[in-house]
């Protein structure tokens, strides 16, 4: 299901890391086919921003995890982040940074997610990592691989590259890519939590990370509406 992107009035509101030191040796040669895998963290949260990962890996390190062999590198235990510990997912954090040949983190503002809506907000940021990467990389070999089943539209001066988008259900579970994305959104998001749970020591931020924990909850009743809080999410629409 494409989204029909029809304004980038919202772009510039975004926050986008990249790093693209490894991509740099690919562009020598332009034949070389990529994979970027995408998964976002945060969809569900009362509070604060979504993140966007996308990330290319080394080819020999990508693909179904049950159909190549990552047992001896560093990508052994990678699966879909929700299943890891956090410690785990701090150590495969600093390798798949040493690793991957591309990475770029989105980081879409509550205030964008009230606006759009959550779906759209997704999509503008899976677009967003999406045309980072062909700036810098503007083959059509690259491959995008999302996880879900939704596909943005990338905007009209992007739209000749003719990238191939495809998604994958439960896809952080399945495909190398989409697993390392999915761990790079989880860590970064986290660790801006814990920074909001410094400001905000009664909301627990640093161990609910803005979902809708009992004691997060709580803190919302208890204290109040923040201005990061997500204004059309429930209960805090009902709050104000």
């Amino acid at each position: 299901m494409y989204y029909n992107h029809t304004s980038d009035t919202y772009d510039n509101q975004c926050s986008i890391t990249s790093d693209f030191t490894l991509l740099d040796a690919i562009k020598l040669n332009s034949n070389t086919p990529l994979t970027l895998g995408i998964d976002e963290v945060g969809r569900g949260s009362l509070f604060g921003h979504m993140s966007i990962c996308g990330v290319i890996l080394p080819n020999d390190l990508t693909g179904e995890l049950d159909k190549i062999d990552l047992n001896n590198t560093p990508l052994k235990l990678i699966n879909d982040s929700k299943k890891l510990t956090e410690k785990r997912r701090e150590q495969l954090y600093d390798e798949i940074d040493k690793l991957n040949i591309a990475s770029v983190i989105v980081d879409v503002p509550h205030d964008v997610i009230d606006t759009v809506n959550i779906r759209q907000a997704t999509l503008l940021g899976m677009r967003l990592v999406i045309e980072r990467v062909i700036e810098e990389y503007p083959s059509n070999l690259l491959n995008v691989l999302i996880d879900g089943n939704d596909t943005p539209r990338l905007s009209k001066r992007f739209e000749h590259n003719h990238t191939n988008i495809s998604t994958l259900i439960k896809g952080d579970a399945i495909h190398s890519s989409i697993a390392c994305a999915s761990i790079m959104a989880k860590v970064h998001r986290d660790r801006q939590m814990q920074r909001y749970d410094a400001l905000y020591p009664e909301y627990k931020l640093g161990s609910n990370k803005g979902y809708g924990s009992k004691a997060h909850r709580e803190a919302i009743e208890n204290f109040g509406v923040l201005p990061e809080h997500r204004q059309s999410f429930e209960p805090i629409r009902s709050l104000l």
